[in-house]
């Protein structure tokens, strides 16, 4: 039976290294005359070496900001702009699994936190108040097409893929008895599971079935990624003593709570004349198989390059004049898949990402031999297809010079090495505080004579599933629970508000999570988790279980910070702030005389980063006074009709039936101009 999925996580976001990352500085003051001195600079700072706690600065980066554009009577200044993406991408690295690998592995150099820290200079001298330091961020060595990415790209990996294993090939794949096979996860969830398991459903050809554990890893860091071979072989199922047809697979935690989708594979028995497997790496960080049944040849060509010598006085019959000065051999493979069995439609598609990956390689009983694909046009989809398949050429990147055919090597005996451990990390519990245990940063190669480092100087991560892993020990001194960087206390209340206590009553629920609840190793990790815990709690169903039935929620009392004033709506969801800074196209003032930025929760102002402009549908939101230019729009059934009610500090300042228009919304200007200290409750109703 397939373990329960395990409930109660939120996912974290990371950025993708292969798509566009480009930070914005914002403009200097507008009010500088002379703009031809300044200077925006970008610092990016990195993991001094995989896993470590410690960042050290990369680079930093000039820039110019845009020059100011004038609409109008008004002048737009964009800021600076820095395209970081290709740096990062360089920097991560991915990790083909082994050759024949059975075990579980952890990938730490495929996802690296970065972070930013800005400053703008005019003529060489420090502007007060531009340094600054912005939170840390991560990024996965991953990708997606440009279509996908402007839709999905800053919300892909918390919101949409989540649970889902690091590839895009069907589900329900076939795979032959010696088939290889790889599926990697990404561990964003928090809380962290303290450990990973392997797990496998078993059907047999009798119709009985049975779930075995196939190894395990502890200790595993938020943000990496798990190598899961789940091929038949590595999984054991040629041991198991009777037939198999299909078997699923899945990774849970300790307490075999699942953490990720299923996948399905069927095994096929029957007779094939030949089989091949080509490994390459996707676009989502991982590495994919694919299966290729069809008749494929090799073909080796040779280049030669000659030069002619003299001919000796009285040289025999058998001399000549010809040497040989070059020769090489260059080896293809011309593969078909043969027809495509299952989800034709959709392994057709997948087939692009063979076409633009990066890294090749044939499997064979000698390890993996890097291939580079040497077809350039692949048709990945077709209306009226009967039978599907296609062909593939590839050419071995190593070129031949000598020929033999022997066996698969055994391993040869040499000055022996070892590894040794450099450096420390902590091991964290599943809320990043430290166990009191740690285990060494990285391993260093040296030769077990006389102990001095390998040649040439080699070192590698402390991970799990690499055979020389060090694992953690009690550190002296440790305190178990104990975290350099703790969270500071949160106490907020929701975007939601409860909707189980009556008509017209129902506030919000206020999420409390306590100052050192969670913890991590670098400045503001224990932040980030705690925000994500309240992203987890902000939620429709807490705030009908936590909300307040308050009969008169006008009367709500909340600390306003000095010189702002508050907002709160029973629904928050049917409104939406708006503050109107006047039209920077035409020029044309609000009623301060002048252009501003809008503010606001209202959809026309998202994707702005400036103070006072939050997500739509958010709630118990701090706004500045301003002049008479606030609106709010409200929504509803289309062409419905509706009720707006208005408080002011408790004083009803409106009270008004409207009917929605034809998009189920209507628009109206603030009856009370707002100002500093006021608490406004807003209530929409439909008649």
């Amino acid at each position: 039976m397939i373990d329960a999925l395990k409930a109660d996580v939120v996912f974290l976001p990371l950025l993708l290294s292969r798509n566009r990352i480009e930070p914005i500085i914002e403009p200097a003051d507008p009010s500088l005359a002379d703009r031809t001195g300044l200077r925006y600079f970008l610092d990016i700072s990195i993991p001094s070496f995989p896993l470590s706690p410690t960042f050290a600065k990369l680079l930093t980066m000039p820039g110019s900001e845009k020059p100011p554009l004038a609409n109008g009577s008004a002048s737009v200044y964009e800021g600076a702009y820095f395209r970081i993406d290709e740096l990062l991408n360089e920097v991560l690295e991915r990790q083909k699994p082994d050759f024949a690998q059975t075990g579980l592995s952890v990938i730490a150099s495929l996802t690296m936190p970065f972070q930013l820290a800005e400053s703008i200079q005019n003529n060489g001298v420090l502007i007060p108040g531009t340094n600054v330091t912005r939170p840390k961020q991560w990024l996965i060595k991953a990708g997606l097409s440009e279509a996908d990415f402007a839709g999905w790209g800053s919300r892909f990996f918390d919101q949409w893929f989540t649970r889902s294993w690091l590839t895009w090939q069907p589900d329900g794949k076939t795979v032959g008895a010696s088939s290889e096979e790889y599926l990697y996860f990404l561990l964003n969830q928090t809380p962290n599971p303290a450990q990973v398991v392997r797990r496998v459903e078993v059907n047999y050809a009798d119709g009985t079935s049975e779930v075995l554990d196939r190894g395990s890893l502890t200790g595993v860091g938020l943000y990496q990624v798990v190598c899961m071979p789940v091929g038949p072989k590595a999984l054991g199922l040629d041991t198991l003593g009777k037939p198999v047809i299909s078997y699923e697979v899945w990774l849970s935690d300790g307490n075999q709570y699942r953490l990720s989708e299923t996948r399905l594979y069927r095994l096929d028995t029957q007779y094939r004349r030949q089989e091949r497997q080509i490994l390459f790496c996707n676009s989502l960080g991982g590495w994919d198989t694919i299966r290729l049944l069809g008749e494929g040849f090799e073909t080796l060509k040779t280049s030669r390059t000659s030069a002619e010598v003299e001919r000796p006085f009285g040289a025999g019959a058998d001399f000549s004049s010809a040497k040989l000065v070059y020769l090489e051999g260059e080896r293809q493979l011309q593969i078909s898949t043969g027809w495509l069995e299952r989800n034709a439609r959709q392994t057709l598609r997948t087939f692009d990402e063979l076409m633009l990956a990066e890294s090749v390689y044939l499997i064979t009983d000698k390890g993996h031999i890097p291939l580079e694909l040497v077809t350039n046009s692949l048709i990945d989809a077709e209306d009226a297809s009967g039978l599907v398949s296609r062909t593939f050429i590839f050419r071995q990147t190593e070129l031949e010079t000598s020929y033999s055919d022997l066996p698969a090597a055994p391993v040869t005996s040499a000055r022996a090495t070892g590894w040794r451990g450099v450096g420390i990390v902590q091991t964290l519990d599943a809320n990043g505080k430290r166990t009191g245990r740690g285990r060494p940063l990285r391993l260093q190669r040296y030769y077990l004579d006389d102990k001095t480092p390998y040649k040439p100087r080699t070192e590698k991560p402390n991970v799990q599933g690499d055979p020389d892993f060090i694992a953690d020990a009690v550190i002296p001194g440790g305190v178990a629970g104990s975290t350099p960087y703790p969270n500071a206390a949160i106490s907020r209340p929701t975007s939601y508000t409860r909707t189980n206590c009556g008509a017209g009553v129902g506030g919000p629920a206020i999420v409390s999570i306590p100052a050192g609840t969670y913890g991590g190793e670098r400045p503001g990790d224990g932040d980030e988790l705690a925000e994500a815990q309240y992203r987890a709690s902000n939620t429709q169903e807490f705030a009908n279980l936590n909300g307040t039935c308050t009969v008169q929620p006008e009367l709500y009392n909340v600390a306003i910070p000095a010189g702002l004033w508050h907002y709160r709506a029973a629904d928050p969801s049917r409104v939406a702030l708006h503050f109107w800074g006047g039209d920077p196209a035409t020029g044309t003032p609000n009623q301060s005389g002048g252009v501003e930025p809008d503010l606001g929760n209202i959809w026309t102002v998202q994707g702005t980063d400036r103070p006072y402009v939050f997500p739509v549908g958010s709630n118990d939101l701090d706004f500045p006074p301003k002049t008479a230019d606030w609106r709010f729009m409200v929504y509803g059934p289309v062409s419905g009709l509706g009720n707006v009610k208005i408080w002011r500090n408790g004083v009803s300042v409106m009270n008004l039936d409207f009917a929605f228009n034809l998009e189920g919304s209507e628009y109206f200007a603030f009856p009370v101009t707002p100002s500093a200290g006021d608490k406004y409750y807003f209530l929409v109703t439909t008649r």
